[in-house]
């Protein structure tokens, strides 16, 4: 899962279907003299993935701003279906496009030419570690940062969007409600926080190799697999994103670890109440495997982590 910034500046921007926050899309190459060249920020659009989000920047100069975000509902694909309004890319026979759903408007709209002004030292310290950057949205042409022009589409790494968030938290204008300005802010992070979701739980299940851990059980279908948390994401901040904090189960067995109706003891064998549960999931799924190992990943569960969650299970670490 990755973030994106479209840089739209024109109001029609392709028309009906083709329209701002319905799709993104680009020409396939460059008209050129005797040859046609491909386009870094338009083969952007060719590279997002279904579930991505895409920041939208409209207008221009001191105008320009960060309006919201939509999410991607396919993959980048070719066509050679033409926009409505192609305007001047309409010598392409041929384009990138990626269908967008769930815009959100932000209730405060993120001024670039303010966010420009307020973390300019950030930025340009950012721009410099890059090394020679070639997909950003912005560049520095005498001292000044600037928009790339021509930069449609680039990549938002989670660095990048930490000083955008950062900025807009502390801007202070009175004519701007506070409510509002903690929105926006809190959606960047809600956006930082599902990227780290993604990634720990694509972790955790190449851990291990894809299938539930669960002892005897044989699901190893990725539509059906769960990256289970063992300390819980709001109670250790310090685990969040550990692989080790992690197990990959089924829909059941996730639900049955997240419920307590079992544990884990420091050999990784399965640990339950000594009052047994005599429910139909318990009986089914729990207790034939009682005292059995679950089956090992490449980075071993964190056993503070397990003791955390027997604690909270109530569950006593007995021999089993």
């Amino acid at each position: 899962m990755k973030i994106w910034i479209e840089m739209s500046r024109d109001i029609e921007h392709g028309g009906d279907e083709w329209g701002f926050t319905q799709c993104i899309w680009a020409p396939t190459y460059k008209k050129g003299k005797g040859t046609n060249k491909s386009w870094l920020f338009w083969d952007n659009v060719n590279k997002v993935k279904s579930g991505d989000f895409i920041l939208h920047l409209r207008g221009k100069g001191k105008e320009a701003e960060i309006v919201g975000y939509s999410i991607a509902k396919t993959d980048g694909y070719r066509t050679e279906e033409c926009p409505p309004i192609a305007g001047e890319w309409s010598y392409c026979n041929s384009f990138y496009r990626v269908i967008l759903t769930d815009y959100l408007k932000f209730d405060n709209s993120i001024n670039l030419y303010r966010l420009f002004f307020d973390k300019e030292l950030e930025l340009k310290d950012y721009y410099k570690k890059k090394s020679k950057p070639k997909n950003l949205f912005f560049t520095i042409q005498s001292g000044r940062l600037q928009c790339l022009n021509g930069g449609y589409l680039s990549e938002v790494d989670e660095a990048l969007l930490e000083i955008i968030s950062d900025g807009i938290e502390k801007f202070n204008d009175e004519s701007i409600p506070i409510g509002l300005s903690v929105s926006t802010s809190t959606t960047l992070r809600q956006i930082k926080a599902r990227i780290g979701h993604e990634r720990f739980a694509t972790n955790v299940k190449n851990n291990y190799n894809n299938q539930c851990c669960f002892p005897g059980c044989k699901i190893a279908d990725k539509e059906f697999l769960i990256a289970s948390h063992i300390a819980r994401w709001a109670d250790n901040i310090e685990m969040r994103g550990n692989t080790s904090n992690g197990l990959c189960f089924c829909p059941i067995h996730d639900k049955a670890f997240e419920l307590g109706y079992f544990s884990l003891d420091d050999n990784f064998r399965v640990l339950v109440e000594r009052k047994i549960d005599h429910s139909q999931i318990f009986k089914g799924y729990i207790s034939k495997f009682i005292g059995l190992p679950i089956s090992k990943g490449y980075i071993e569960p964190d056993r503070e982590a397990l003791k955390e969650h027997r604690k909270r299970c109530n569950i006593l670490n007995q021999d089993c």
